[in-house]
C-alpha cells in the first residue's frame, strides 16, 4: 500500500510506467522483488557510465555536479549555482526537480546566446526510438522549470570508428544526432496523458492488474521479469522454439498454458514446434533417420573447437572499433580415429592484441585434416573475419572454414529431446544427453561472462592472484563447452532408430 504522499518519478521510473504501470508500482513501493542484477547485466550498467564519462571529455570547461542520486536535493542546489556561473560551458549530471520529477541530466552544453542544448549519452551505436521519451520528460522538467533549451540530441558511439592507439578521438567516437522534434513531440502530445497514468496509479492501495506479454521485454526485460513469470507448468507454451509474442498470447487466450495441453491439429505450428510438441506429449525423444548419416559426413581425427570473444564498447586495440568481437581463447578437443582424445588450449594473458598468437597457436595445433567441429557457425564466422583482419593468415584460415561442421544445425533438425525445453544451446542439450555433465560447477558459466573476465584479467590494476583465479576460470569453461561437444557427439553417435 502507498505512503500519504506519491513517490517521486525519474528518468528511470518515467521509462518503467511506460513499458508497464505494474513495473513502475513495484519499482515504487516493492523493489526487493525485482530479479537480482547478474554480472551480465552490471557490465551492461558499468559499461554506460564509462561511456558517459568518456562522452563530457567532449566537452572542456563542463563542471560535473558530484552528489549522488539519493543527494537529489543537494544536487538541485549544486546545479543552480553552476548554471548561474556563465565560465561553466557544459554542466554534467546536473540535478532538476519539477513537479515531482526529478532528473539528473547526463551533459546541458550552454550556448552563447544563453540557451542550452540537451545532450543525453547512450552507449548504443544508434539512436533508437525507445531513447526519445527519455530524452522528452528531460525536457519535459527543464522547460517546465524556465530553462531554455535550442536543441536536445542523443549522443551515442560511432560503430565506423577504428582506433588508432593513444587517446580517442572524441569527434569520431562520438556521433550526434539531433532529436529535438522528436522529443518536443512526445513531451507535448504524449508525456503529459502517461503522466497522469502514471500518478493514478502510484494513489492506488493496490498494484495494477497488468497481465504478461510482450511489453515485458520491449524495449527491454522488466527487472520484475521473474515475479511476474513464476513457472507453474513444466512445459510453458513459451518453450516452443521461435514462437512469436502473438502466437504464444493466442495460446494463453484460449487458456493453454502447457505445451501438453496443444491439440495435435493446432494451427500456426511450424514443423520445429510441431515436433517438440509431439515429444513433450509423448514424453519420448524424436531421432531422425537421416541422424546416422548426417554423423558419418564427420571424419577422423575430429577437431572440436570453441573460440570466446571480446566486444568492448570502447575499442582497446589499434585497427578495431567499438563493440567489434576479438577471439582472446580457444579450446580443441581431438578425437583420433582410434577413439582416443587429447586437448589443446590458448589463453591471452596480457593486454596485447591476442589474434594473432591466438591464429599462430591454433594452427600450429589443429591436425592438417579431418572434420572441425563446431557448436553454431560462429567459429566460422570468427575465422572469416581473421582472415581478412590478418591477410597474412587468410589462406589456412579459410581452408580451416572449408572443413567446419556445425553440432547445432545438426540437432536442431535431426534429433530432439522434451528436457530441451526449446532450446538447443550446448547448456540445454549437454544435460539432457549427459546428465553428469553440467556447467553448474564452474566459476564462469556463460560466454559473456568469460569476455567480461577476461577484460577484467588483463587490466593493468587487476591484483596478481585474482589474474590467476580469472586464469583458471576461463581456462576450465572453454575446455567444458568443447568437451561438451565431444560428450553429445559420442551419445548421438550411440543412438539408433
Amino acid at each position: 500500500m502507498p505512503p500519504g504522499n506519491s513517490p517521486q518519478l525519474s528518468k528511470t521510473r518515467f521509462m518503467a510506467g511506460l513499458q508497464c504501470l505494474k513495473r513502475l508500482y513495484l519499482e515504487c513501493y516493492d523493489r526487493d522483488l525485482a530479479d537480482p542484477v547478474d554480472e551480465t547485466q552490471q557490465a551492461i550498467f558499468d559499461t554506460g557510465t564509462g561511456v558517459g564519462e568518456l562522452a563530457r571529455e567532449r566537452f572542456p570547461n563542463g563542471l560535473l555536479v558530484e552528489e549522488r542520486y539519493f543527494e537529489h536535493s543537494q544536487a538541485v542546489r549544486t546545479t543552480e549555482k553552476v548554471m548561474s556561473d556563465a565560465s561553466v560551458t557544459a554542466i554534467f549530471e546536473g540535478g532538476f526537480a519539477f513537479e515531482k520529477i526529478r532528473i539528473r541530466v547526463d551533459i546541458l552544453k550552454r550556448n552563447d546566446d544563453e540557451s542550452f542544448d540537451l545532450i543525453e549519452v547512450k552507449s548504443t551505436t544508434s539512436a533508437k526510438s525507445e531513447h526519445i521519451p527519455d530524452v522528452a520528460i528531460q525536457l519535459h522538467v527543464l522547460e517546465g522549470l524556465g530553462i531554455p533549451v535550442r536543441q536536445a540530441y542523443l549522443m551515442h558511439i560511432n560503430n565506423e570508428y577504428v582506433y588508432q592507439g593513444g587517446a580517442y578521438d572524441l569527434e569520431e567516437l562520438f556521433s550526434l544526432q539531433d532529436v529535438t522534434e522528436e522529443a518536443r513531440e512526445f513531451a507535448s502530445n504524449v508525456a503529459p496523458d502517461e503522466l497522469v497514468q502514471m500518478w493514478e496509479a502510484l494513489d492506488k492501495d493496490t498494484v495494477p492488474a497488468v497481465e504478461t506479454g510482450p511489453h515485458c521485454t520491449k524495449p527491454y526485460r522488466c527487472p520484475f521479469y521473474g515475479h511476474c513469470h513464476q513457472q507453474v507448468t513444466e512445459h510453458p507454451v513459451s518453450d516452443l522454439p521461435r514462437a512469436s509474442r502473438k502466437f504464444i498470447e493466442e495460446l494463453k487466450g484460449s487458456g493453454i498454458e502447457d505445451i501438453r495441453e496443444i491439440p495435435a491439429d493446432q494451427p500456426g505450428l511450424n514443423a520445429l514446434q510441431q515436433r517438440v510438441r509431439d515429444c513433450v506429449v509423448t514424453d519420448s525423444a524424436f531421432v531422425s533417420q537421416e541422424l546416422q548419416n548426417r554423423l558419418r559426413e564427420i571424419t577422423a581425427p575430429i577437431s572440436f573447437l570453441d573460440f570466446e570473444t571480446f566486444n568492448p564498447a570502447l575499442p582497446v586495440y589499434v585497427g578495431t572499433k567499438p563493440y567489434q568481437a576479438v577471439p582472446f581463447q580457444w579450446s580443441l578437443h581431438i578425437k583420433s580415429s582410434s577413439g582416443h582424445v587429447t586437448h589443446e588450449e590458448f589463453l591471452c594473458e596480457d593486454d596485447e592484441d591476442p589474434r594473432p598468437a591466438l591464429v599462430k597457436s591454433l594452427l600450429n595445433a589443429i591436425p592438417p585434416d579431418g572434420t572441425i567441429v563446431a557448436y553454431s557457425n560462429y567459429e566460422q564466422t570468427v575465422m572469416k573475419r581473421l582472415a581478412t583482419e590478418l591477410p597474412a593468415f587468410e589462406e589456412p584460415l579459410l581452408a580451416l572454414c572449408e572443413r567446419i561442421f556445425d553440432l547445432l544445425q545438426l540437432v536442431r533438425e535431426e534429433y530432439y529431446h522434451p528436457q530441451f525445453h526449446g532450446s538447443f544451446s550446448i547448456k540445454s542439450v549437454l544435460p539432457a544427453l549427459v546428465p553428469e555433465m553440467g556447467y553448474g560447477d564452474l566459476e564462469i558459466q556463460h560466454g559473456l561472462i568469460a569476455a567480461i573476465d577476461f577484460g577484467r584479467m588483463v587490466a593493468a590494476d587487476t591484483p596478481a592472484d585474482e589474474k590467476i583465479k580469472t586464469r583458471d576460470a576461463l581456462l576450465a569453461y572453454c575446455q567444458r563447452d568443447t568437451e561438451a561437444m565431444v560428450r553429445v557427439f559420442d551419445v548421438l553417435c550411440s543412438i539408433h532408430v
